[in-house]
């Protein structure tokens, strides 16, 4: 599986939550929204743009 680095705020995290709960469950949603609701931060040791190349 490949690794898709894309910048979210925490206000986006907890809208597409929101959006989940709000819909009944994650497979009445977008993948996308999905997505951005699991999303987790970036630890020290993973890098990121042009350095991950």
């Amino acid at each position: 599986m490949s690794k898709r680095i894309v910048k979210v705020t925490r206000d986006q995290v907890q809208s597409a939550k929101a959006l989940i709960r709000l819909r009944g469950g994650e497979d009445k949603v977008d993948p996308d929204i999905v997505l951005i609701a699991n999303a987790r931060r970036l630890t020290r040791d993973e890098p990121t743009g042009a350095a991950a190349s």
